[in-house]
């Protein structure tokens, strides 16, 4: 059997809504097999009573706890027998963690949900992946390159997301698995008020960040989701791997930036 002549198949971390969800939604577009992982199995399948349940699996997982990983692994290859692209989607922030009032405990959280959960999923996959010679997209942010105040745990593990995307593609490339990573500028998702904004105050804050962007406006989950669809797809993007991609809307080349996300109190 060639790779072509089955169903492909991508697991989704953290996909009940925002970018994951919008990422699920477009390899079930193109004709992919998935499987979307979250806390909750019943919002996560209401998030999808549309999809016909032959096309899709619910896993409900906790990310921060790497012993899910194994767990989810295993679903996923009982229900579709085999697995050709992992996204490493799930993640989140918390606002006014300055590095004076941080501490050991939401330090670890942070670690555990944006970096542990992206190398021990990794880890576990890593034999399927290469019987398919499949892929990997890692979720960073252009917050991994540009921090601002009060989000310095989130800022420096999507940085480590960003090192490890590199290291697993040099590791995992004679394998012919490629690793890739997409780095979102500001997005329209619930990430910032599950950071603790007011839906007024996220708002205001998607406003002010037009102008901060040359492109005029803040990205949406589509966005994100058909360059990871790309990257996932050996027969469009086959040549690429161990590459970081802001999907900025031209963020990252620009000095701007926009008021509210985060704190500079100490």
């Amino acid at each position: 059997m060639t790779k072509r002549m089955y169903q492909r198949v991508a697991l989704i971390t953290g996909a009940r809504s925002g970018i994951g969800h919008a990422i699920a939604r477009q390899f079930l577009l193109e004709g992919w097999l998935v499987a979307v992982t979250g806390r909750n199995n019943a919002t996560l399948r209401a998030a999808y009573l549309d999809i016909p349940d032959n096309e899709i699996l619910y896993i409900a997982a906790d990310a921060t706890n790497v012993d899910h990983c194994a767990i989810v692994l295993e679903a996923v290859l009982h229900r579709f027998g085999h697995l050709d692209c992992l996204v490493n989607n799930v993640g989140g922030g918390a606002l006014n963690q300055t590095l004076l009032k941080t501490t050991p405990a939401e330090f670890a959280a942070s670690n555990a949900l944006n970096l542990s959960s992206v190398f021990f999923m990794t880890q576990v996959a890593i034999p399927a992946l290469t019987q398919s010679e499949g892929s990997i997209v890692n979720m960073s942010s252009v917050l991994a390159t540009r921090p601002v105040p009060g989000l310095a745990p989130y800022c420096l593990h999507k940085a480590a997301v960003e090192m490890l995307t590199r290291s697993a593609a040099m590791e995992l490339a004679p394998r012919h698995i490629r690793v890739n990573c997409i780095a979102p500028s500001v997005t329209e998702t619930d990430f910032h008020t599950n950071a603790g904004m007011t839906n007024d105050a996220a708002a205001k804050y998607y406003s002010d960040s037009a102008s901060a962007h040359p492109l005029g406006r803040i990205g949406q989950s589509p966005d994100i989701a058909t360059v990871t669809t790309f990257l996932a797809d050996s027969t469009k993007s086959g040549f690429v791997t161990g590459t970081i991609i802001p999907v900025d809307g031209g963020r990252l080349m620009t000095m701007s930036t926009a008021s509210g996300m985060a704190t500079n109190k100490n």
